[in-house]
């Protein structure tokens, strides 16, 4: 059986710290790397919206919701 872990991905549209695409694990952690300056958002407010069911933009990013699928590992 696969293993299905959700992401969050921040595109920025301009570079920080070098690096447009950045990769999350929740909504929080996302605040541990990226200012709010740079997301344009407080999390606060992102938790408001579902992005399962659609992506955020705004004039500095684009955050959406993927899932990542791993191969089960065989022992």
């Amino acid at each position: 059986m696969k293993q299905l872990f959700k992401v969050i991905h921040v595109e920025l549209k301009e570079p920080y710290q070098g690096k447009i695409h950045y990769y999350f694990g929740s909504k929080a952690a996302i605040y541990d790397t990226l200012p709010i300056q740079v997301v344009g958002i407080k999390l606060e407010s992102l938790w408001a919206i579902n992005l399962e069911k659609s992506e955020y933009n705004n004039k500095l990013c684009t955050i959406r919701y993927g899932i990542l699928q791993r191969k089960e590992r065989k022992k």
